[in-house]
């Protein structure tokens, strides 16, 4: 298979986990040339993207896009309405177009649901980021007909947040709303074989719940249901459409908690995560049988789930050392049994259990497990191990090293170097979203990962793989990790 694929922007998670699980499958996957797709804040040029996609489509079984990508450069940028509404129809209408020259080619197209606050780009914004939270809270209560109090908070709130921040959001939200109506038609109008509405980072009863309604409607009145989908996530949608497109028939597997705290709303998600977990492997027809070979491992939060790189207040909210050996045990009884296990690491979000993998790695050889995924919401890390549980039954070197460099980024990363290495960026003068001392700052990274050497070589029984740490972008949210011979294909030359 050949697939034609316009990432959602150039981080590695968007960029190189698709196209590593793709290839893992045995396809071709054709990208952009070097530089069509922008990095961070500066958007791709839509129209050269477009134009490429129409060039290489009769080459494709299918094609994999990034709507945000095609019609605004970028997630960052669907976040800003720089486009009226006109030029972003007119970029849409180009995949009508792909598909009328060139009718058997199956397009796969995801979209984004823009979260309940802005962007986070610097110091200031972050501070802006919070108060947007608390806003399309108050936002929904209000507009949901809450009483004198909300309302009195929210005129409150709208007061002190700066017009222009405001302004800028409700009509980025406007924008992204009308498209993804706009995408629903294409699919009621068979141009697009499988739609994935990805709701980005939010919580409960915030604004995105009033437009969550209307989408909902129009797939219900079309009968959209087994063609469009609408879940938490986002980073993960292209590895999840990658292996929809290659493996349409899905596959058998065992979800197993290794707890018995499933009920949890996940940080930066907005029902339970229960309903997440079956609503992806519905999507990719991944059907839950017991007994199956294919193991899903979920690790839930003991009570409530916390950022990797924050320590939780309170012991009890943690999983005893007792506790981390039954579940390790748990899982080497698993493998022993022939079962092909993949551990779902959602106890924090944004960040992996170290603790967890270190027991694991002196339980049984951690190369044993067939997946890993700890990283950013707990949908992102799901979508990827999903993505990963289908790209292969076999265990394979390429596999192992994919496992492995999930587990150096997703846990010791997240929970360890990030938080490191943020503090002495800062210290010496540097704002962590727009570093610009590129080189000392992944020398820093270097040298943090060489002070948990010890944890890894427990994590890894004593063989370390040779690994490389890069920043793809300025800022330190996530690190380029990968195994040395399992290069990224964002460093290797394409067409």
């Amino acid at each position: 298979m050949t697939i034609g694929f316009l990432p959602l922007d150039s981080r590695p998670c968007t960029y190189d986990f698709p196209v590593q699980l793709a290839h893992q499958a045995g396809a071709k996957v054709l990208l952009p040339p070097a530089g069509y797709i922008s990095e961070y804040r500066s958007p791709s040029d839509t129209l050269r993207n477009l134009t490429w996609l129409k060039e290489i489509a009769p080459k494709c079984d299918c094609l994999v896009i990034s709507a945000e990508q095609l019609i605004h450069g970028g997630l960052i940028q669907s976040r800003n309405a720089r486009l009226t509404a006109d030029e972003q129809r007119a970029i849409l209408a180009g995949i009508e177009e792909i598909k009328k020259e060139t009718p058997d080619v199956r397009i796969f197209l995801s979209t984004v649901l823009m979260r309940t606050s802005i962007s986070t780009v610097n110091e200031q914004t972050r501070i802006w980021w919070e108060k947007m939270n608390a806003y399309s809270h108050l936002r929904y209560l209000a507009l949901s007909g809450g009483g004198s109090e909300i309302q009195a908070q929210y005129k409150a709130l709208s007061e002190e947040i700066p017009k222009e921040v405001i302004d800028a959001y409700l009509t980025a939200r406007q924008v992204n709303h009308e498209i993804n109506r706009a995408c629903i038609c294409l699919a009621e109008k068979n141009i697009i074989d499988v739609l994935f509405i990805l709701q980005e980072d939010c919580a409960p009863k915030r604004i995105h719940w009033l437009e969550q309604r209307v989408l909902m409607e129009d797939i219900e009145k079309n009968h959209l249901q087994d063609r469009v989908f609408l879940f938490n996530g986002t980073d993960e949608a292209a590895c999840s459409l990658m292996q929809k497109a290659i493996h349409p028939e899905g596959t058998e597997a065992e979800v197993i908690w290794l707890s018995d705290h499933r009920n949890f709303i996940a940080n930066y998600e907005d029902r339970p995560f229960i309903e997440n977990v079956f609503g992806h492997m519905r999507a990719l027809n991944i059907q839950n049988r017991p007994g199956a070979k294919k193991a899903i491992c979920i690790l839930p939060p003991k009570k409530k789930q916390g950022e990797a790189s924050k320590p939780r207040t309170g012991l009890s909210a943690d999983y005893t050392l007792d506790e981390l050996k039954q579940i390790s045990s748990t899982i080497r009884s698993l493998t022993q049994e022939g079962r092909h296990c993949y551990l779902l690491d959602v106890d924090f979000a944004n960040g992996g259990n170290p603790k967890l993998l270190e027991v694991l790695g002196q339980t049984m050889p951690i190369t044993n497990l067939f997946g890993y995924a700890g990283w950013n919401t707990a949908s992102n890390s799901l979508g990827t191990l999903l993505s990963q549980l289908l790209s292969s039954d076999e265990n394979s070197k390429e596999n192992q090293s994919f496992t492995a460099e999930r587990i150096l980024d997703d846990a010791v990363y997240q929970a360890f170097v990030r938080g490191e290495v943020t503090k002495k960026v800062r210290e010496s003068g540097e704002d962590v979203f727009n570093i610009k001392n590129i080189s000392q700052t992944e020398k820093l990274l270097k040298e943090s990962f060489q002070n948990h050497f010890p944890l890894l070589e427990n994590i890894f029984s004593g063989n370390v793989p040779d690994f490389e740490v890069k920043l793809r972008w300025n800022r330190l949210f996530e690190a380029e990790i990968f195994v040395r011979g399992h290069e990224p294909f964002y460093r290797k030359p394409h067409s």
